[in-house]
């Protein structure tokens, strides 16, 4: 699966996919469906919603006395909060320009701090994907749903025009990065403890 997002990442940037992509949803930018989506990505993919949702759960489940939720909860928002520290470093040494910017899809920067020349890597996908690689890793069944919402979380950051493609595919790449080997170490904490 890395290796196919990272694959996808590359021929995105190589045969610059991102500028068509990018007017096919400038064109649909006014019709509902698209506003709807990328009105419902940007709050649901937002760290800050889904720490709090995490959190939420944690407490919740510590008064309940569901540890394997409790410990759900406090896996997610370690997941959120490494993929996002991740992406602003990377963001902030990148420096490529929001499609809003209308520069080049290709043109890099490097180091800024301008929030325009902090598209590459989508925080919302890279959250998303940390996000739902370490609730997959712990509830497989839900697999079917889990990963479709992060994907459709991307997707809206690409119709809102606030992300490129290639943006978004970095960020569940990164995403997946930091929760693949949470999980393991979660599961294996787990099991070391009676």
């Amino acid at each position: 699966m890395l290796a196919g997002l990272a694959a996808l990442m590359f021929a995105t940037l190589a045969w610059h996919w991102d500028d068509p992509v990018h007017q096919f949803f400038t064109v649909r930018a006014g019709e509902i469906w698209s506003i709807w989506l990328a009105k419902t990505a940007y709050y649901a993919g937002l760290g800050g919603v889904q720490g709090g949702a995490m959190a939420l759960l944690a407490l919740a489940a510590w008064r309940l006395g569901r540890r394997g939720l409790m410990m759900d909860g406090m896996g997610g928002l370690g997941a959120i909060l490494g993929a996002g520290a991740c992406v602003q470093i990377v963001k902030h040494l990148v420096g490529r320009p929001r499609p809003r910017m209308s520069l080049p899809a290709w043109e890099f920067f490097g180091p800024s701090l301008s929030s325009d020349l902090h598209s590459f890597p989508s925080g919302h996908a890279a959250t998303s994907f940390a996000l739902a690689a370490l609730l997959c890793a712990n509830h497989p069944r839900l697999t079917w749903a889990i990963y479709p919402a992060a994907i459709l979380i991307c997707l809206g950051r690409v119709v809102g025009g606030s992300h490129y493609l290639s943006d978004t595919l970095g960020g569940a790449l990164l995403g997946l990065l930091v929760g693949w080997p949470l999980a393991a170490s979660l599961r294996r904490w787990r099991e070391e403890r009676p």
